[in-house]
């Protein structure tokens, strides 16, 4: 049996994802990573490629991660200053108008301090050290091929062949910083990243099987984090208004980061109930071998949380929420969370998913106790 950790995309939800693996790594109370295989789409890439490189003293590894995310802000991730941003909106507004179309910018903003950033969290050549040693065995890190259309999972380490399905195929290759600004590269947000000769972005765009690539990466069970609570938010966070472009927005990115994997997820579960009617010979026939899943989501909505952090906003990217519609409530408070990379924010998140993950310290003990060697 091998065990996949999957974590999505985000923005800074993603900062959930490093406290639930706080907990999980104190319930798992060894000091490797008790996953074979790693994978990582969007901010949740990030994520990934941090535990890959310290797999091999993951308790302290994810304190550093945490504490990573806890001193996080705006500007380590976008140029938020005045000129950068109305600059981006004063060449869109000027290009509709068939002036300076080619400098038209790629996205409303510059994710230029997020590259600088990244090399300061992520040990690159770590991740390699630790993969080629199978801890884990394999990482993989999906992005969006922009001139295709196609999501691309990008895979290093294990036996994995490369695949071709429709709008999705696998690629070998050794991970680098370029794949992990492609994957975190959340559309009109931010702009694309070339590698080679294509452009990629966000790895939640057109990722129709979210978990398809731990199972092509030979995974037969999998530990889910996600980063969006399943159930309603309370009625005080409902927008009744006429819904803006920020509302909007909001319902968009919740499509593509959230929507794919509880449905990959639902389907996976239905399957599995077929595969239990039938006969070994029958379920091996029809390749329906089952798949084990332990889901750990929210316990409380973010927008809900993202309410109280608003003012903690650039002025400029509040300006920016404004001008499209985004409103304090509903699916405006959700576009905004994306875009929170305040440490108290991402710490309040970080304490949520550490307790969601204590909550669930049998069912955690008992999956990981079934999945991982004693070696590990």
């Amino acid at each position: 049996m091998s065990t996949a950790l999957i974590l999505s995309g985000g923005g800074a939800r993603a900062a959930y994802q490093a406290g639930v693996l706080r907990g999980v790594l104190e319930i798992h109370a060894r000091d490797t990573l008790p996953f074979e295989v790693v994978c990582g789409t969007s901010a949740g890439a990030i994520n990934a490629v941090y535990l890959a490189a310290t797999a091999h003293r993951a308790r302290a590894g994810i304190e550093d991660l945490c504490a990573a995310w806890r001193g996080i802000r705006p500007g380590d991730v976008y140029d938020h200053s005045w000129r950068a941003v109305l600059g981006n909106l004063g060449r869109i507004a000027a290009s509709s108008l068939g002036v300076g179309a080619r400098r038209i910018p790629g996205a409303l903003l510059d994710n230029a301090p997020l590259r600088r950033m990244l090399p300061d969290w992520l040990d690159f050549d770590a991740v390699h050290r630790n993969v080629a040693t199978g801890l884990p065995r394999t990482l993989c890190i999906t992005a969006m091929d922009y001139c295709t259309g196609t999501s691309v999972a990008f895979v290093e380490g294990g036996d994995v062949a490369p695949w071709e399905r429709l709008y999705r195929r696998g690629e070998r290759t050794t991970i680098e910083l370029g794949h992990v600004v492609a994957s975190a590269a959340i559309p009109i947000l931010f702009p694309a990243e070339r590698i080679g000769e294509r452009w990629f972005g966000d790895g939640a765009l057109r990722q129709l099987h979210p978990i398809s690539p731990a199972l092509k990466c030979g995974a037969t069970r999998l530990f889910v984090i996600g980063v969006s609570a399943p159930f309603a938010p309370s009625p005080a966070m409902r927008e009744r208004r006429r819904p803006g472009i920020g509302q909007m927005a909001g319902h968009l990115l919740n499509r593509e980061f959230i929507d794919n994997l509880e449905a990959d997820i639902e389907l996976a579960q239905r399957f599995n109930l077929i595969a239990q009617t039938l006969g070994p010979a029958e379920r091996e026939r029809l390749g329906m071998a089952p798949i084990e899943t332990l889901v750990i989501t929210p316990s409380a909505h973010f927008n809900e949380i993202a309410v109280r952090y608003l003012r903690h906003q650039p002025r400029t990217v509040r300006l920016l929420q404004r001008m499209l519609g985004t409103t304090p409530r509903g699916a405006g408070a959700s576009f905004a969370s994306y875009l929170m990379f305040d440490g108290e924010f991402c710490d309040c998140l970080m304490a949520m998913g550490y307790r969601d993950a204590l909550a669930e310290r049998e069912r955690v003990r008992d999956f990981l106790a079934a999945g991982v060697s004693p070696d590990r």
